[in-house]
């Protein structure tokens, strides 16, 4: 894109008009080539240039998607349990379960929830809509 040729009183395109040109020009044969991720959504290389000494590229990326989670109904008791503010201890005499039982359960939710955390698995789940009375 040359700028030598523009008008001293025209104003500069804005990035959201050259990003609108661009994609214009895109076609689905239009080359791209798969960028190494270790995340789930998928980055591609639609347009590489250099311009003025500087490296541009535009990256199309799939959104992510939010997983579905479910609780068995065993995980639920434990969470509305721990929701709480209930020990582990506690939650097994409840459930009649031994307290590294518990924990197991609650280490296999945070790991389906994908969070390290009681609070931030209490969290998780009122946002899921998740947490049933």
């Amino acid at each position: 894109m040359k700028t030598a040729n523009r008008k001293p009183d025209q104003q500069p395109l804005q990035r959201e008009e050259i990003l609108r040109m661009l994609l214009a020009g895109l076609t689905v044969e239009s080359p791209s080539r798969i960028l190494p991720n270790g995340d789930q959504n998928i980055n591609e290389v639609v347009f590489e240039s250099d311009i003025d000494g500087e490296h541009y590229c535009l990256i199309r990326c799939r959104p992510h998607k939010k997983q579905s989670v479910s609780l068995s109904p065993r995980e639920q008791a434990i969470a509305k349990l721990v929701a709480q503010g209930l020990p582990n201890k506690v939650i097994g005499i409840h459930l009649h379960i031994s307290p590294w039982t518990v924990a197991t359960h609650l280490r296999r939710m945070f790991t389906k929830l994908g969070v390290t955390s009681r609070t931030a698995m209490i969290t998780r789940l009122l946002e899921e809509n998740l947490l049933r009375e």
